[in-house]
């Protein structure tokens, strides 16, 4: 037990340390702060980003870039300490007082990581997203919206249920301080998921969400420029996460292989038909 407290208050200290704004830029007067307020509550971490204060009334910096950059730090360095999250993002009403916090924009967050952030990622609430393009308090003032649009995309994804995502994977290639620690980060990744999968076995929820990550990390993988893969002396195949490492996604590929055989003989037998009657 000792043990075990020891390591699941190692991991909680980890995720304070990189959810929090650095000591630098804290104030006393949070109206004098781009930086968001953060509450912690055993795993839970809650970051608020005021968009009414002087400051960014002032002079918009781009709040929602701002907190999905940082949520691409937090996730990354959390990485690097074998810690996975998952969360919602949303915009709204949301009080502090204490302590303690409540309001629509906290509903609408833990609805969003308790229904659809199934998956270690941070989900993105569509509402954001149209709040983004409608208030000039979110966007930053010094770019154009397309400007602004583009460095939102590079740190947000859809998924293929069509719930958009904070992109981690990919966007902390360009946040690193040298560009050779992006394929230790990859193998990084690859690791925490393979170990992690290892404590499972078929197909369960806590299996499922490491299918997802493998299919995550290797769908960025498989995009990877090969002359990029050469400069760092790399081979696609060792950065992928395999049947080898993982069995039950042979399993998946096994029946998934049987079904297009059976489905391409069925095709046949209806083709040689066809053209059977067709002699007669």
């Amino acid at each position: 037990m000792t043990a075990d407290a020891t390591v699941v208050n190692s991991k909680l200290e980890a995720l304070e340390r990189f959810t929090r704004p650095s000591s630098s830029a804290h104030t006393d007067n949070p109206d004098e702060s781009y930086e968001p307020i953060i509450l912690q509550f055993s795993d839970a971490v809650v970051r608020i980003r005021r968009t009414r204060t002087k400051w960014n009334q002032r002079h918009p910096i781009g709040l929602v870039f701002a907190e999905l950059l940082d949520l691409v730090h937090a996730q990354g360095e959390l990485i690097r300490e074998g810690v996975l999250i998952r969360g919602g993002v949303s915009c709204g009403p949301i009080y502090t007082s204490e302590g303690r916090v409540f309001g629509p924009a906290l509903v609408a967050a833990y609805e969003l990581e308790s229904r659809f952030a199934l998956y270690p990622r941070i989900v993105i609430d569509p509402a954001l997203l149209s709040e983004y393009r409608n208030n000039a308090l979110v966007k930053a003032a010094h770019h154009a919206l397309e400007v602004d649009e583009g460095y939102i995309s590079r740190l947000i994804r859809r998924g293929d249920d069509g719930i958009w995502f904070v992109d981690y994977v990919r966007a902390v290639e360009s946040e690193l301080d040298e560009p050779e620690m992006y394929p230790d980060f990859l193998q990084m990744h690859r690791k925490l998921i393979i170990e992690g999968a290892k404590r499972f076995t078929g197909l369960s929820g806590p299996m499922g969400k490491y299918l997802w990550l493998a299919s995550y990390h290797n769908e960025l993988v498989s995009q990877l420029n090969a002359k990029w893969l050469k400069n760092y002396e790399l081979k696609r195949k060792n950065v992928l996460i395999s049947a080898k490492d993982i069995p039950v996604l042979q399993e998946v590929r096994s029946n998934l292989a049987v079904h297009r055989t059976r489905r391409k003989y069925r095709a046949g037998e209806r083709t040689r038909c066809a053209e059977k009657k067709r002699y007669e």
